[in-house]
């Protein structure tokens, strides 16, 4: 009995990656579709006020607090009062959004004066229209993807991408940001209607206006969801913060161009990024530790190998991709970026997004924030402010790879805190 429930995750687990490679790759096509639209239709200057927006963002997802990640944790024990669950998630995220709504109002605000060009305004409430659909719906793609339903989310996910894509041909006539903002208004409302649809008939779960348990929210907020939300703040904050820290220093131009190499080498991170998530849905069910490292040294194995034909990939066709996007033959400066980039996601990707998942799942989150990641905030801002002040573009795209050595060292260093046996790695068996 024991083989076969052991079989039946496996297969769950496989059918679980397979949907999410699935939804993953069609990803990256329609994003290499829409980078060649965004990039060949707008004018360099307005992708880089695209760029610097995000890199706002990044400190704006300070307060973009993920209750629902203790789902990938606690799953089985929430599943008696599901309901009630998810309606407090629901009531959460949607004074999240209030609060997202008044943070855009004021930066868009900011910005438009301070760089007097209204672009940044349409910019601003694009990203705003998708940050809170995606705040509405997390709690529901979690959830269904810890119970291996992969499958469904990879569907929607889809359906959600491929509307974006035919109402982005719209630009080819009206060639400006606020078009794309009204795009993403369109498809984010959608995205929310079908996942609350789906909710409704297949969790018996429809979302109301009533109050919400502010003892479930606070057990679940400073036991958990804050420091992993902590965690994932200052990750996003290493991932999209070169364009804010550039921007002080070099023009809209160069930022465009930086953040070109920057939304090509981010690729290379959606894989590793399967494997973590889906490295946290797979040890939640798992028996025992042994099982635990099991699983985790294969996908850590899995990383590496995805990482090397990364790197070599983006080194050999680097300069075609990118001249496929631009329609410029001499991308040099760019492919330079792209690659210190690609490098240094691959340092710190390979190992740390499945021990992440390890430490997320049976590690202490808290000391992973205070002990790990600030530390690494603490560099990172150091590094990339001293890089792009004395070096510009090209300095901030080699302090990527310093701050992944960093990064990788410190992550290897909680997940043995929080008794991670690297010897299993090995095949030895230690538990």
């Amino acid at each position: 009995m024991a083989s076969k429930d052991g079989d039946s995750v496996r297969q769950k687990i496989i059918s679980n990656i397979f949907s999410s490679g699935i939804e993953k790759i069609y990803i990256i096509v329609i994003q290499f579709i829409t980078s060649i639209i965004l990039i060949r239709l707008l004018p360099r200057e307005d992708y880089g006020i695209i760029g610097i927006v995000v890199g706002y963002f990044a400190f704006v997802n300070l307060i973009n607090i993920s209750l629902e990640s203790i789902i990938l944790r606690d799953h089985k024990k929430l599943d008696e009062n599901i309901t009630d669950v998810m309606q407090n998630f629901f009531m959460f995220n949607f004074f999240k959004s209030i609060l997202f709504i008044i943070v855009a109002s004021v930066l868009s605000l900011v910005l438009s004066n301070i760089y007097e060009n209204n672009g940044f305004l349409y910019a601003i409430w694009s990203i705003t229209f998708i940050t809170i659909a995606d705040a509405l719906t997390t709690p529901l793609i979690i959830y269904f993807s810890s119970k291996f339903n992969q499958k469904l989310v990879t569907k929607i996910s889809i359906l959600r991408y491929t509307l974006s894509l035919i109402l982005l041909s719209g630009l080819f006539i009206y060639p400006e940001l606020w078009y794309i903002a009204l795009k993403d208004f369109f498809v984010s409302f959608v995205f929310v209607l079908g996942w609350f649809f789906i909710s409704k008939n297949q969790l018996l779960f429809t979302p109301k206006f009533t109050n919400i348990n502010l003892k479930f929210v606070k057990e679940t907020l400073f036991s958990y969801s804050l420091w992993t939300h902590l965690n994932g703040v200052v990750t996003n904050f290493i991932y999209r913060s070169d364009t804010f820290f550039l921007s002080f220093f070099v023009s809209l131009t160069i930022v465009g161009n930086y953040n070109i190499a920057l939304n090509s080498a981010n690729i290379a991170n959606i894989l590793p990024m399967i494997i973590g998530y889906q490295n946290s849905v797979a040890i939640s069910n798992a028996k025992d530790k042994n099982q635990v490292f099991k699983i985790s040294n294969h996908f850590i194995l899995l990383s590496l190998l995805i990482g090397l034909v990364t790197i070599i990939g983006f080194y050999v066709l680097g300069n075609f991709y990118l001249y496929i996007i631009t329609g410029q033959e001499n991308n040099s400066e760019i492919f330079f970026y792209m690659m210190c980039i690609v490098t240094g996601l691959v340092i710190v990707k390979s190992f740390a997004s499945p021990l992440n998942a390890y430490i997320n799942i049976y590690g202490k989150v808290k000391n992973l924030f205070l002990q790990g990641m600030i530390p690494i905030l603490i560099f990172t801002s150091g590094i990339y402010f001293f890089s792009s002040y004395m070096y510009g573009a090209s300095g901030i795209a080699v302090a990527n790879i310093l701050v992944s050595f960093f990064w990788l060292l410190i992550i290897v260093y909680q997940a043995s805190k929080n008794n991670y046996i690297f010897s299993t790695l090995l095949g030895k068996n230690n538990v």
